[in-house]
C-alpha cells in the first residue's frame, strides 16, 4: 500500500468550490471569534487548541449557510442545555439551528392558523346577522336561532362574536 503524505492529502480535500471559498465579511469574522472564544473559555478542562482552527472553518460556513445571528442564538441556547458539558460541535450548532428554524416556522404556521380561524368565525356571524336581519330567525344543525346565544349553541365550533378581538 502506498503511504500518503499530509500536504498530498490536504489538496486532495482543498476545497475547490466557489460556495465552500465564501467568507464572513470582517467584522462578522471577528464576532464568530470572540464567540468561540467565549466558548472556549467555559470548557477550560477541554483541550481544543488542534481543532480549533477546524472548527473556526466549520462555524464560519455554518454562519454563511445559516446567518450569524442563528449560530449566536444556537450557541446562547446551548450553553444553557442541561447535560452540554463539551464545546459544541459544528453539527450540534448545525441541528439546533433546524430546530431553531422549525420551531419558528410552526409558530409562524399557528398565527395564520389563528388569524384564519377568528376569519372564518366572522363569516359565520355576518352570514347569522344577514340571515336574521332577512327573515329574523335563521336555522343551523336543524335548531331555529333567534339570538346569539341560540347561533352558538347551534354551530358548537362557533366562538362568542368578540372571539380574537384582542388578536387584531
Amino acid at each position: 500500500m502506498e503511504q500518503i503524505d499530509r500536504a498530498s492529502l490536504m489538496n486532495v480535500f482543498a476545497p475547490t468550490s466557489e460556495l465552500s471559498q465564501r467568507r464572513l465579511p470582517d467584522a462578522e469574522s471577528v464576532e464568530l471569534g470572540v464567540l468561540l472564544t467565549q466558548m472556549v473559555d467555559r470548557y477550560p478542562a477541554q483541550d481544543l487548541s488542534d481543532s480549533m482552527e477546524g472548527y473556526l472553518w466549520d462555524f464560519e460556513q455554518l454562519a454563511l449557510r445559516y446567518s450569524l445571528g442563528e449560530v449566536r442564538s444556537a450557541l446562547a441556547e446551548y450553553r444553557i442545555t442541561p447535560g452540554a458539558k463539551f464545546f459544541p460541535r459544528p453539527d450540534e450548532i448545525a441541528s439546533a439551528i433546524v430546530d431553531q428554524r422549525d420551531r419558528q416556522v410552526l409558530k409562524r404556521q399557528r398565527a395564520r392558523e389563528a388569524v384564519e380561524r377568528v376569519r372564518r368565525n366572522q363569516e359565520m356571524w355576518d352570514w347569522f346577522d344577514e340571515r336574521i336581519r332577512g327573515d329574523g330567525q335563521c336555522r343551523v344543525n336543524g335548531q331555529v336561532c333567534l339570538t346569539d346565544d341560540d347561533f352558538l349553541k347551534a354551530a358548537k365550533t362557533l366562538k362568542p362574536r368578540n372571539f380574537g378581538a384582542g388578536n387584531r
